[in-house]
């Protein structure tokens, strides 16, 4: 079993980033959102996670946020592979109280059945 979030399925060039912003769409589901973008070829789907440093002034609330939701992502990704199309995401916390890994992987659940639909 794999049990690494590869550098491969990470969002990290710019263009991908700029252009998921730009046109891409977004769906809520307390404490997390979601902005994705499509595309109906088959690939790899890449995603990255952020946390308002608004919000949480201190890197290590910020840094156990986004290990969280990683993992999160990395144990469910399942519920969105298809052999028709692939994503990219962006998932973003957007509250301001630290929550529980449950409650941030019930979330990160609900989103992803919600975008593979």
């Amino acid at each position: 079993m794999n049990y690494k979030f590869p550098k491969s399925e990470k969002l990290r060039l710019k263009r991908h980033i700029e252009s998921l912003f730009k046109s891409g769409k977004t769906k809520k589901a307390s404490p997390l959102s979601v902005k994705y973008l499509k595309f109906e070829d088959y690939g790899t789907n890449l995603c990255g996670v952020s946390v308002p440093k608004r919000k949480f002034k201190k890197a290590v609330d910020r840094n156990r946020l986004k290990r969280q939701m990683r993992e999160a992502y990395r144990l469910n990704k399942h519920l969105i592979q298809s052999e028709t199309h692939h994503f990219h995401m962006m998932f973003v916390y957007s509250t301001s109280e630290k929550l529980s890994y449950q409650e941030i992987e019930k979330a990160l659940k609900k989103l992803l059945k919600e975008i593979s639909r």
